[in-house]
């Protein structure tokens, strides 16, 4: 076993730093966390749950610790299950502004990279997009019933084929609901969004 410094990327440390955080945020010590894991049939050692915190985000000119350890995806949905958090609580840094780093795409404003972690629009959209972009990524990473769509042509046209043609529906002045047709203008909800 390697026991000297790991080189861990921005994800991993950031994970690091949310676990300790949560972690003394619900009051838990290293052997209670372990101990609520297990219960819930996931096995890590307070010893492993110390090395996975030993990747935190080291102080400037510190060096980094020794007897780092990694987590895998199944860890790190059982911790976030444990702490009573989603995944993303743990694989972002904890910050709503500002500019943070993430593994293989570099420095991202904070607000995007938290709207593409929860599934909500791409990294990057193109300049001039017409709403292609969200919508082929909506596509993607969420199944059916659980896109957003937006007023874009484009997203309006991927709502109606999800839907299996039905499209957008719209109460009228009479009270009725009556489909609205591609392309014809509807009035959406003061978000913008309607969620099939």
């Amino acid at each position: 076993m390697a026991t000297g410094p790991m080189d861990l990327g921005p994800t991993s440390r950031a994970v690091a730093d949310n676990l300790r955080r949560l972690r003394e945020a619900r009051g838990l010590s290293l052997r209670a966390l372990s101990a609520d894991l297990k219960r819930r049939g996931h096995s890590l050692s307070a010893d492993a749950l110390n090395k996975i915190e030993n990747g935190r985000t080291p102080e400037a000119g510190a060096e980094p610790p020794r007897n780092v350890r990694r987590i895998d995806v199944d860890d790190l949905t059982a911790l976030a299950a444990a702490l009573g958090v989603n995944p993303n609580a743990l694989l972002l840094p904890h910050q709503g502004s500002g500019s943070i780093d993430l593994t293989g795409t570099g420095t991202v404003d904070a607000t995007i990279a938290w709207a593409w972690a929860e599934g909500r629009r791409p990294l990057a959209v193109p300049e001039g997009d017409d709403g292609t972009a969200t919508t082929d990524f909506q596509r993607y990473a969420r199944p059916r019933g659980i896109r957003s769509y937006d007023r874009s042509p484009a997203s309006r046209a991927a709502h109606f084929e999800d839907s299996g043609g039905r499209g957008y529906y719209q109460r009228g002045q009479d009270g009725k609901l009556r489909e609205v047709a591609t392309g014809e203008p509807v009035e959406f909800d003061q978000h913008g969004y309607h969620d099939d």
